[in-house]
């Protein structure tokens, strides 16, 4: 592992009761995307501070301490390295392991993919699945006002739209639009959304 900030830090620093995202952390399998075209490399955070490093079926052992909300402390090969940690939602993490160097480390959760993810392709396939799943519940919970007849009603979300819409109750004709707009300009329709879904 790249050098980074080398410090002697007591365990007793820390306190795990601080470590507010450990479950999305903890016994998950962060694949390295950086060499994913070389090598598989996993990371696995276990509860009780051990590292697992796999590199290509070969493992490795370190430690992880949280130091706080932004950064951890990695031990390896004799090395400790404070490292800072974001989360891109629970399905995505870089670590800045070489500061230096200004590359992050990126890394997805396989455990959220149902397939393995070792290559560029199956990455690609599992991150697209992952953002249109949530522009679609980003859809289906934004509000609209309905016109139907010259009379409007509302707000309801998409889902209750087009489930009304579904069951014949109104038509996947009528004009829609967003709650921050005055009017129906954009000329939206309820079957508009059941296009985008």
């Amino acid at each position: 592992m790249p050098s980074s900030t080398h410090n002697q830090i007591n365990n007793s620093d820390f306190s795990k009761d601080d470590f507010n995202y450990t479950s999305i952390l903890i016994d998950n399998n962060w694949v390295l995307i950086n060499d994913i075209k070389t090598r598989k490399t996993i990371y696995r955070f276990h509860k009780n501070n051990v590292l697992s490093i796999t590199k290509n079926n070969i493992i490795s052992k370190g430690e992880w301490h949280y130091v706080n909300a932004e950064f951890i402390r990695i031990t390896s090969d004799d090395e400790i390295n404070i490292i800072k940690i974001m989360f891109r939602e629970n399905h995505l993490l870089t670590l800045d392991i070489d500061r230096k160097s200004k590359n992050l480390a990126v890394f997805v959760n396989e455990s959220k993919s149902d397939t393995p993810l070792d290559s560029q392709d199956s990455i690609r396939r599992f991150l697209h699945s992952r953002y249109i799943n949530k522009a679609k519940d980003i859809i289906y919970t934004h509000e609209y006002y309905y016109i139907e007849k010259s009379k409007e009603y509302g707000p309801f979300t998409s889902k209750e739209l087009i489930d009304k819409a579904n069951n014949n109750l109104i038509s996947s004709q009528c004009f829609i639009r967003e709650t921050n707009e005055s009017n129906y300009n954009k000329r939206l329709r309820i079957e508009d959304l059941i296009k985008a879904i």
